[in-house]
């Protein structure tokens, strides 16, 4: 009687796989950052092999079994070199940005997104209408800056792109933004930050608004001695969110704020002089001269992983 002859699929499939990202390559529709995981994970096809001799006669799936391990192996491996690549500050792309503001400009909304990045904004030394600075980031990341007037108005959005949807290991990495905002042009900010540390000295800025959404990462913001010329004592002027991370606000003494806090349950309690701010019921913190103070900002204030500090400096 004839021995029925076993069959290996674990071959089968490989070879299968190696047709088609050959195929895909030559056509030029495999992603290079695809193409670039596949051939430094050549070796894996040795952990395959070995697995499936290994466990072929002793499992009834051992082939199936080997492919599986050695997939996930790959793709472990895979997640931690970029999550490694991803912690490292990059050099390898810089793009200056100098945007001239119009004359007839009387309002600036300024948006800022990036990825992982960095992100700082300081009052320019002169007083020319411009924002100017520049990104220093790798290979994988792109700047678009959009400028369009709109009246009086105008917006500005500067963002940070990455064309690639699977960039190359060696290209990924941190970036930092910078940028000076003119001290006499009445600004509406949002930046938008997915992950990376945010400064936002905005010492001597005319800041009408203010809205920051930070995902991962901690923020420093410096709010500045302006009255905001279109919003009266009792109107919120944007909301300051930091995720996951910590939120340091420097408050001018003559500049009196009212911060209403969501902190998600998390229990961490701020941190503030009890004989300049007050801690009321509804997770408030409220400036003890509020009443009598010329400069009123309100913010809402999400922070439910970190801590929210306010500082007062000495004058």
């Amino acid at each position: 009687m004839r021995a029925r002859r076993r069959t290996n699929l674990l071959w089968g499939v490989i070879a299968l796989a190696l047709a088609a990202a050959l195929l895909l390559h030559a056509l030029d529709l495999l992603p290079p950052g695809v193409h670039d995981l596949l051939t430094r994970s050549w070796p894996a096809l040795l952990i395959a092999a070995g697995l499936g001799i290994f466990l072929r006669p002793r499992l009834p799936f051992g082939s199936a079994l080997a492919l599986i391990v050695t997939v996930a192996l790959v793709g472990g491996v895979a997640a931690l070199a970029f999550s490694t690549r991803a912690g490292q500050e990059r050099s390898d792309y810089r793009a200056a940005i100098d945007q001239p503001i119009a004359p007839q400009v009387t309002l600036l909304r300024l948006r800022i997104e990036t990825l992982a990045t960095s992100i700082a904004l300081e009052p320019a030394a002169s007083a020319d209408r411009r924002v100017a600075g520049q990104f220093t980031g790798s290979l994988e990341s792109a700047v678009e800056v959009e400028y369009v007037e709109e009246g009086p108005a105008a917006n500005l959005i500067v963002r940070e792109t990455r064309p690639a949807q699977v960039p190359l290991l060696e290209n990924v990495g941190r970036g930092a933004l910078r940028l000076a905002l003119p001290p006499d042009l009445p600004l509406d900010i949002e930046v938008r930050g997915a992950d990376g540390d945010t400064r936002l000295d905005l010492t001597g800025v005319a800041v009408e608004r203010l809205n920051l959404d930070l995902r991962q990462g901690s923020a420093l913001v410096t709010l500045p001695e302006h009255k905001p010329i279109a919003s009266g004592p009792q109107d919120l002027l944007g909301t300051l969110a930091v995720r996951s991370g910590d939120l340091t606000l420097f408050i001018p003494r003559a500049v009196a704020a009212r911060l209403e806090l969501d902190r998600g349950g998390s229990g961490i309690e701020p941190e503030f002089d009890p004989a300049l701010y007050n801690y009321l019921v509804g997770d408030v913190l409220q400036a003890a001269n509020i009443t009598t103070a010329d400069i009123v900002m309100r913010f809402a204030v999400i922070i439910p992983r970190g801590r929210v500090r306010v500082v007062v400096p000495t004058e």
